[in-house]
């Protein structure tokens, strides 16, 4: 008899064949945020926090480097216009790599409530986020919006490391959860 795809032991099953451990893709998705966060740390510090004037995309376009005419005539310099823009998109993949932690820990550990809600924690802080992102420069970097845009940041990279430790913890342990 075949499988149900929505059968949650077929999915685990499934899941568990795939070559990559849960805790490497959410230790993947702890160091790619805390890149973001690096790069963000980057982009502010060299003046580039307005670089892309318009949120969320740059100049009105996605790719402002295929535009010659934006690059000519911005007050901003290549690299400042690239660091904000990169910032942009490694928080998008960086988000994708949260919402997949979140999904895949309520498959692969369904009985710790630790794991979890860790990464859960970090999802649902993922929109406020992005919102602050939004915010920081729409509002021409407001201090109190950058502050708590670097807060939630914090908040959501200690999600992530606990949700990383915790895995890391569990599977060290003879009794391990069998996937």
């Amino acid at each position: 008899m075949a499988q149900n795809p929505t059968n949650s032991n077929y999915l685990r099953k499934t899941i568990s064949e795939v070559p990559v451990e849960y805790e490497h893709i959410a230790g993947l998705t702890l160091v790619l945020t805390y890149i973001v966060m690096l790069l963000g740390a980057y982009t502010s510090a060299i003046g580039a926090g307005l670089s892309c004037p318009d949120w969320p995309t740059c100049y009105g376009t996605w790719v402002p480097f295929l535009q010659p005419n934006i690059m000519a005539n911005s007050p901003y310099s290549v690299l400042q216009i690239f660091a904000e823009w990169a910032h942009r998109g490694l928080a998008m993949t960086a988000g994708l790599f949260i919402a997949g932690t979140a999904v895949g820990a309520w498959i692969v550990y369904p009985d710790d409530t630790l794991v979890k809600w860790s990464a859960t924690t970090a999802l649902i802080l993922l929109p406020i986020q992005v919102v602050l992102g939004g915010l920081t420069v729409t509002e021409n970097l407001e201090p109190i919006i950058v502050t708590t845009h670097l807060g939630v940041a914090i908040l959501i990279l200690l999600s992530l490391l606990t949700t990383v430790l915790t895995t890391y913890l569990r599977n060290t342990r003879v009794d391990k959860p069998k996937v």
